[in-house]
């Protein structure tokens, strides 16, 4: 009866880690610990989620070691045989055969068997040495470290097999080695890829971090050549981190890791910059060639040329670049109109400020600034992989002001553009501009999505009559569905008459957030600026007027928000840290 009730919590851990679910996998796995420290199904499983191509014995070890001390005596070891003893248990699948790494689905790499490609590569035909024996002392799990390689690694030279489809490692560059930095939330995770890769002497793993941002912080400072990146993580996720890195240290190649191996995740990845994308555990020659040709790449970036200087209209914080997204749910709430004003506001000498029109059927951004171009985002969008800045520039509108104007497509291409292509088209400009401001579709369309996806913050505009109430409070509880933070959310009122019996206060309440930004309503003072094409910001008088006054103070607590979301992104992960979560498996 034990045994029926031991298989039945196997296969609800299975269900779990398929589910991608991991801390109820985490949960039973240890229930079922508890009861049978030897029980042959769970430690199948979790050598398959976790082992990371080390021997299964040692694998056993270090993990009761890390896990549960005082039952270490009480391990047995591994019957002979070496079967997946898994097999025999209803509802449990048998160790799945390894599927091809996503450079292999693009270039037709012939698939190896699983016990080739678990084998170690070395140079010659003979026998590699054996491995270190296991320790009985816990491995260290710290949340930064730089850790060094072990003395007792054994001295092979790994060999590097040109893949088919790829260009061959260049000789000099296997006398460099490739340092790379581990990321992912679970210590025991980071252990076993670095006990993998620390046993190639041209690979030198100098870090790790447990989430995207401190992934982030340790790009910065470490310059690596490599960065082995988790998807699912707190404060950030690892897609999210892997296009800042990229941003920030262009050299850096990033290989995305994790258990979520379709399409969806490899596009993605992809187009924040990944350069390969495994599937979890990976083999371990499969994560050592691409680390190694990772490194080449990340070698020959290094090499190239400094990059042409940006054009004097582009010139920019390359670190400071806000995407802010002006959203209402309801159309007629005068979107428009605020992103035109608050993009004339932030714009200055210092500042340099692009609009985007993301209403890509019917946008007014171009009528708002009487402003007209046969180049549209339709120009760039598609080719947003081999942008240049010379290209962007002849794509941009100047404005008077000094605002830089991407205009929409005709209506009937706007859905040429495709909400990948906008997203990336978005973080590319943030490179260069210190503000982009997209004036969105109040339609959840996938180029609206895209662009609350990447924004820095999202003004999320309401007047005060009760559809659009309702439909902001709609809106408002669809956040954590759509993945968005609440933080990244700033409440704007616009068209605030004194005369309603509505007030900010009241809606405040109904939302549970208060109004961070009330511009009174203006409606001649408006119709005149949109008739002429003239944002009223640009005319001193109207700048000068309540309406001009709330827009100028909308953009200083968009510049104060901004501030406190950085300062907040920096002080979560140490708060995050602090409490480490046990007997956390992916």
């Amino acid at each position: 009866m034990a045994k029926q009730t031991l298989d039945k919590l196997l296969v609800e851990a299975q269900k779990a880690y398929q589910k991608r679910d991991k801390h109820l996998g985490a949960r039973l796995i240890d229930e079922i610990l508890q009861q049978d420290l030897n029980y042959p199904g769970a430690w199948d499983l979790l050598y398959r989620l976790f082992g990371g191509g080390q021997p299964y014995d040692e694998f056993q070890r270090s993990f009761v070691s890390q896990y549960y001390p005082d039952k270490l005596p009480q391990l047995q070891p591994r019957l002979p045989g070496g079967q997946d003893r898994a097999a025999g248990i209803p509802g449990v699948q048998p160790t799945p055969e390894k599927k091809p790494t996503f450079l292999n689905k693009l270039f037709g790499q012939p698939k190896r068997s699983a016990p080739e490609a678990m084998a170690p590569a070395v140079r010659s035909e003979a026998q590699p040495p054996a491995p270190p024996a296991a320790s009985s002392n816990p491995p260290p799990a710290p949340t930064i470290t730089v850790p060094t390689v072990p003395p007792s690694a054994p001295e092979v030279a790994p060999a590097f097999p040109a893949t088919e489809g790829l260009p061959p490692l260049k000789a000099a560059s296997m006398q460099e080695k490739v340092r790379v930095i581990l990321v992912d939330d679970i210590a025991q995770t980071r252990e076993t890829v670095a006990r993998s890769l620390r046993f190639q002497e041209n690979i030198d793993v100098i870090g790790s971090a447990s989430n995207g941002v401190q992934a982030i912080h340790l790009a910065r400072e470490l310059k690596p050549d490599v960065i082995i990146m988790d998807v699912n993580m707190p404060d950030m996720d690892g897609i999210a981190a892997t296009a800042i890195i990229k941003r920030d240290v262009p050299s850096a190649e990033v290989i995305i890791l994790t258990v979520q191996d379709d399409i969806d995740y490899m596009r993605r990845a992809m187009l924040a910059g990944a350069r390969d994308f495994l599937s979890k555990p990976p083999m371990i020659d499969d994560l050592v060639q691409s680390v190694l040709r990772a490194g080449e790449q990340a070698r020959l970036q290094r090499e190239k040329l400094p990059p042409v200087p940006l054009s004097r209209s582009m010139q920019a914080s390359i670190m400071g670049g806000k995407i802010i997204s002006v959203y209402s749910p309801r159309g007629g709430s005068g979107c428009t109109v605020i992103a035109a004003n608050l993009a004339v506001a932030l714009q200055n000498e210092d500042t340099s400020t692009v609009i985007v029109d993301g209403d890509l059927q019917f946008g007014d951004i171009p009528v708002l600034f009487d402003s007209v171009s046969k180049l549209t985002v339709l120009d760039l969008a598609p080719r947003v992989a081999e942008l240049d800045p010379e290209m962007v520039d002849e794509v941009l509108t100047t404005h008077s002001s000094g605002v830089k104007i991407l205009h929409p497509p005709r209506p009937e291409r706007a859905e040429l553009v495709t909400g990948p292509h906008f997203s990336q088209l978005l973080t590319y400009l943030s490179k260069h501009f210190s503000y982009v401001i997209v004036d969105t579709s109040h339609r959840l369309s996938e180029v609206t999505m895209a662009a609350l996806d990447v924004s820095n913050l999202i003004l999320l505009v309401s007047t005060l009559d009760i559809p659009a109430i309702a439909r902001t409070r709609k809106f408002v509880d669809l956040v954590p569905l759509l993945n968005l933070d609440l933080q990244r959310v700033m409440l704007v009122i616009n068209q605030h008459d004194q005369r309603v019996g509505i007030t900010p206060e009241k809606l405040a309440h109904a939302f549970g957030k208060e109004a961070e930004a009330i511009i009174p309503l203006s409606r001649d003072l408006v119709l005149e600026s949109i008739n002429r094409g003239v944002p009223f910001m640009l005319r001193k008088g109207d700048a000068t007027l309540p309406i001009g006054l709330a827009i100028l103070k909308t953009s200083r607590s968009v510049r104060s928000r901004l501030v406190e979301l950085e300062q907040l992104a920096l002080e979560k992960p140490a708060e995050k840290g602090s409490q480490p979560i046990p007997l956390t498996f992916a």
